[in-house]
């Protein structure tokens, strides 16, 4: 009514005013306009005059090929249906790259042909509640906008909205219906790409909010560990293997090595976890774990692997990478239950703004892909729902931080996961990591050894820092049935001042990486300054964002909480000697 309103304002006083339309030939009609009426049901009637160089005349406003011109431009399909004949009686052009149907073949349709069998029902029973408002006074529920599924003459399905108004009778009896049928295929692509995202955006800010949790927990778990670790560790050696608690002591130790395991997984999966990266190469690593992975399973798994001879290097922990590749092969394994294939594949993906389907940032680096597959029994969307998250698992028993721990350490490399898997199809995984453009350290897992050769602990002073008191107290008795001299405080500021009133040498400074105020990290920077050559061994429940900032390429020791004395005493003479 409001168009109307102005059609009719703009020609008061029989004013004629320029317009122009759009031909269907690509060119412009210079139109003028007559009085118009305002009743939408009865259409415009007042006069068209108009010419363009070319083009013939239109007709009145309310001629044929006036109408007929406005419906074979439109991009919509507008029909007209007849309940009286139970078919369509019109349907423009458009029709036909809407559904592949002629405007002829579609008014020998009736209006359920049209649309796919639930899509009927729809319509059906939107027809009636339109119609019972009606009856009942609303004149609202004459016309109304909705979405159908409508059928083309290939058997596919297009999805259309739909705008109708109703035509009745004298009686008030519907005799037929004029609509406008629009492709919202577009629409709905558009629709899904924006639930998609905001499913990984809620994902991801999930997965986040987790990651920090469990590195919390770890940190803290770490700390009460390296406690109980560590006066286990000195009963044992001051008791001897003769003695009767021996037994209960070790059970102690194995226990506590136990949950430590469980909190270093929590830390992969918090990507807070320690890494030594080194330029490896995936084939040589995966080759290495296949060795000595395949006594252990069943002879009814076959595994194959498929390497890319011209495989990209990566950068990353090699212990983590044969970890991950150990996780899948397990997860994979128990998956089969007793019999099938695993595949292992290996090639080079260069990424040109690939977007991950699973959780990740999209990436424009050239990546290596490694994928693992099995023909086991799959997973169903719900449980791919939490596949990544720490303590899921549907299996008893398990502590579900295999693939928690796989994406931890992914991502922690700076690539992402794929998992892509259906009931009863088996699961594929996909691990991409970043391409190194360096030379290969030398095959995954080599390490040095440590020196064997001994270093005195007589007349070494040991600077230690720690701010909690039980993991302090504990190193301190490490330290000294070692053998070492050992100055402690419990923050940066104290160690800063212990140091300087010490007037002798300082060997090493050993301290905690997460502390109230400075850090460790910056601590050893201020001591190194003060003292030339100071040898520095970091400890930790985690490895903190602090480490994040460090100079490219510093030699940085650490030694991850919980630590036994054996182990501490093995790190200090690797770190003296280097």
């Amino acid at each position: 009514m409001r168009k109307n309103a102005r059609l009719k304002d703009a020609t008061v006083g029989g004013e004629e005013l320029p317009r122009r339309f759009v031909h269907n030939a690509g060119g412009h009609v210079r139109c003028q306009s007559g009085p118009q009426y305002e009743d939408p049901l009865r259409g415009v009637s007042g006069m068209l005059k108009g010419a363009k160089e070319g083009f013939p005349l239109i007709d009145t406003v309310g001629g044929e090929s006036f109408f007929r011109f406005l419906t074979e431009n439109s991009g919509d399909v507008i029909w007209l249906y007849d309940f009286r004949r139970n078919r369509y009686v019109y349907a423009s052009p458009s029709v036909f790259s809407l559904r592949g149907f002629t405007p002829e073949e579609i008014c020998r349709q009736s209006l359920f042909d049209a649309l796919t069998p639930a899509s009927a029902l729809v319509a059906a029973e939107e027809i009636q509640s339109r119609l019972t408002a009606l009856q009942q006074g609303d004149i609202t529920a004459r016309s109304a906008v909705c979405e159908f599924d409508q059928l083309c003459k290939d058997g596919s399905v297009v999805p259309t909205e739909v705008m109708t108004t109703f035509l009745q009778d004298a009686d008030g009896n519907l005799s037929g219906i004029i609509g406008v049928a629009r492709d919202i295929r577009e629409r709905r692509r558009i629709e899904a790409e924006k639930e998609r995202m905001h499913s990984l955006l809620v994902k991801a800010g999930k997965m986040e909010s987790v990651s920090r949790i469990a590195g919390g927990i770890a940190h803290d778990f770490n700390n009460s560990l390296q406690s109980i670790l560590g006066h286990a560790d000195l009963m044992l050696s001051r008791l001897g293997p003769a003695s009767e608690h021996d037994g209960s002591l070790e059970e102690i130790r194995q226990a506590v090595m136990h949950c430590a395991e469980l909190t270093t997984s929590l830390l992969s999966f918090a990507r807070k976890r320690v890494v030594v990266p080194k330029v490896i190469a995936c084939n040589d690593a995966i080759a290495g774990v296949l060795q000595s992975v395949r006594p252990l399973y069943a002879s009814g798994i076959e595994i194959s692997f498929t390497s890319c001879s011209e495989l990209w290097p990566v950068n990353m922990d090699p212990s983590q990478f044969e970890e991950i590749i150990a996780n899948l092969l397990d997860n994979a394994v128990l998956a089969l239950e007793g019999g099938g294939r695993i595949d292992i594949v290996t090639r080079n993906v260069p990424m040109e703004g690939h977007t991950p389907d699973s959780i990740g940032e999209i990436s424009l680096d050239d990546m290596v892909l490694v994928e693992v597959s099995d023909t086991g029994h799959g997973m169903a969307p719900e449980v791919l729902e939490h596949v990544f998250e720490p303590f899921f698992s549907t299996r008893s028993g398990a502590s579900g931080l295999g693939l928690s721990t796989v994406y931890g350490i992914v991502e922690q490399s700076g690539g992402f996961v794929s998992v892509e898997s259906t009931p009863g199809n088996g699961t594929i995984m996909k691990l991409f990591l970043p391409r190194s453009f360096e030379i290969t350290d030398g095959p995954a897992g080599a390490t040095s050894d440590a020196s064997t050769g001994s270093v005195s602990a007589e007349d070494l002073t040991i600077l230690l820092v720690d701010d909690e008191d039980a993991v302090r107290h504990i190193t301190r008795r490490f330290l000294e049935s070692i053998g070492f001299r050992v100055l402690d405080a419990e923050n940066a500021d104290e160690a800063l001042a212990r140091a300087e009133q010490h007037h002798g040498e300082i060997a090493m400074l050993l301290t905690d990486m997460v502390m109230p105020g400075m850090n460790g990290r910056e601590l050893a920077e201020k001591l190194s300054r003060a003292r030339a050559g100071l040898k520095t061994l970091f400890m930790s429940g985690y490895a903190a964002d602090a480490f994040a900032d460090a100079e490219a390429g510093a030699e940085l020791h650490f030694l991850g909480k919980p630590f036994s004395r054996d182990a501490l005493t093995s790190k200090i003479r690797e770190v003296l000697e280097a």
